[in-house]
């Protein structure tokens, strides 16, 4: 019996010492992994989120500008239109 309980005891040791050093490899693998996918991405030369959401939003305002200038110019154009229509409308009436 006492062979028997030292021998659990033993293997059940044994399990925690295993458990601990597993956490430990797995701690130690998530480091490694994390290291190189950090050193790949450098590589890359990617944008960071934070200056990407920044040109997001410069370009959001430029596009509204451009449209704004292109419904002003329209209208423009519209109305240089309109006021050589009536002068040849006035041109036509004069030489009747």
């Amino acid at each position: 019996m006492v062979n028997k309980n030292k021998i659990l005891s033993d293997l059940s040791k044994f399990a925690v010492d295993a458990m601990g050093a597993f956490s430990g490899l797995k701690e130690e693998i998530e480091t490694i992994v994390s290291l190189r996918v950090d050193k790949v991405i450098k590589k890359m030369n990617l944008v960071k989120k934070d200056e990407f959401e920044v040109l997001k939003k410069m370009v959001q305002k430029l596009m509204i500008e451009n449209a704004k200038l292109n419904k002003s110019t329209k209208r423009q154009a519209t109305k240089s239109k309109k006021t050589t229509k009536k002068a040849r409308t006035k041109k036509k009436t004069k030489k009747s």
